[in-house]
């Protein structure tokens, strides 16, 4: 329809320009031009064309100067496009890890792109693919010190310092980040991480509070980690010694966090080493009964033994029967109850409690069992044999797997912040695919 319609007009045009012609050809008279000392005289509709001509004759020549004059922009675009294309292509081989053809298509764009900070990341990565760290790092520095892309080569230099372990290189890469993008979620995390991994738990408490007030975490996220960041000033404080501290700590991070099984477990350890603070002993062991109600694990139970040493024995396996009230059939409700008798040194309770488990028990009752051996029958031979059945310890990793028996807020194996679980009978858990970003934290 459209093409239709630009077909009428230009009949529609030409058609007038013919009568036009027709009725200036139609006209009488004839025209004389004096000038100077020359006359000039002729008839009218052939003075009328001459005019017509004329006036092409200038268009067209406008026409070509103006041609001849872009020709130099049009070939700058082409180029320009011909960079952009091998631009896109380039970072489709970074993309397909083919490095060779990723450096090709980076010197081609660089002598066609008027910018060469397009060009520079694209040879950077190329670089970085191909394993040339050096050409990777120049190129990545001359894009820091472009104001436009200050950012972006900052954070190149920060990713390589991260992969050569330089960490206090990589701390100064990320403040600079921070100060060039003081909103970017990505720099405060950068700076985040460096501060946990590195255990500056007031520097990570300082940053955490700029980026709330910058708003490049949400309030949500940051009150996630601010709780665990008093998980781990409350475990700093315990390892100087620092009770009060500890405690006060342990405390907030219980009601920050009451579902996370670390709060409880470190206020028992606090309130262990406080031997006549009878106030605190009772809290912790109420948020530990309450976690174990939830999750029942050898590492809590553990924990509230421990706050038991002070209990006479007759009184011990009463408080763990009251303990283990709101999962008493449970396995390791009945473990605990055994274990408790073990440190009553009532064998024979022991005994017929892990009698009744049976091999449903794990490596917390093979645990059991090697301490009935040793202490109750004196059999360190059969002591051994269970023991060799233990494959597994108190806490886990949730990224790498890796099993330990205490208690950190970074894996010690993987670095994974806030992945420790306590294993059910020594089960392996599932593993997570990635470790979560520490602005990305949610309260359990």
């Amino acid at each position: 329809m459209l093409r239709l319609l630009k077909t009428a007009i230009a009949l529609a045009l030409l058609m007038a320009v013919a009568a036009l012609a027709a009725w200036i050809a139609d006209q009488p008279g004839r025209v004389r031009i004096a000038w100077f000392d020359h006359i000039v005289e002729a008839p009218a509709p052939l003075l009328a064309l001459g005019v017509v001509l004329l006036v092409a004759a200038a268009f067209i020549l406008t026409w070509i100067f103006a041609w001849a004059a872009a020709l130099p922009q049009r070939r700058r675009l082409k180029r320009q496009a011909r960079g952009y294309a091998n631009f896109a292509a380039g970072m489709v081989a970074v993309a397909a890890g083919e490095a060779d053809r990723a450096a090709k298509l980076a010197a081609k764009a660089q002598g066609q792109l008027d910018d060469p900070a397009l060009a520079r990341l694209l040879a950077a990565h190329a670089a970085q693919l191909a394993g040339k760290t050096d050409e990777a790092q120049r190129a990545f520095a001359a894009l820091s010190q472009d104001p436009g892309t200050a950012f972006l080569g900052t954070r190149g230099l920060l990713a390589d310092a991260r992969s050569r372990g330089d960490r206090a290189a990589a701390l100064q890469l990320a403040a600079r980040a921070s100060a060039l993008r003081p909103a970017s979620p990505f720099a405060a995390e950068a700076e985040l991480q460096l501060l946990v991994e590195a255990g500056d738990w007031a520097g990570a408490r300082r940053r955490l509070e700029q980026a709330r007030r910058r708003k490049a975490v949400s309030r949500e996220a940051a009150a996630a980690l601010d709780a665990r960041l008093e998980l781990a000033e409350a475990q700093a404080a315990l390892q100087a010694g620092d009770l009060r501290m500890a405690r006060q700590h342990a405390e907030k991070a219980a009601k920050l966090l009451p579902e996370h099984p670390a709060p409880p477990l470190l206020l028992a350890r606090a309130a262990e080493k406080e031997s006549g603070h009878h106030a605190l002993r009772e809290a912790a062991a109420r948020l530990l009964r309450a976690a174990f109600a939830r999750r029942p694990s050898e590492a809590l139970a553990n924990a509230w033994l421990g706050l038991q040493q002070d209990v006479l024995p007759a009184d011990l396996v009463a408080r763990a029967e009251a303990f283990v009230a709101e999962r008493r059939p449970e396995v390791e409700s009945r473990l605990l109850l055994a274990a408790a008798a073990l440190q009553a040194h009532d064998f024979s309770a022991a005994r017929a409690a892990l009698d009744q488990i049976g091999n449903r028990g794990g490596s917390w009752a093979a645990r059991l069992q090697a301490r009935l051996a040793e202490e109750g029958d004196g059999d360190a031979v059969a002591a051994d044999r269970w023991r060799e059945s233990i494959r597994s310890e108190l806490w886990q990793c949730g990224h790498c797997g890796s099993g330990h028996g205490d208690w950190h807020l970074l894996c010690p194996d993987c670095g994974s912040f806030d992945s420790l679980d306590p294993t059910r009978l020594g089960e392996a858990m599932p593993l997570a695919v990635a470790p979560r970003p520490l602005l990305m934290l949610e309260k359990p």
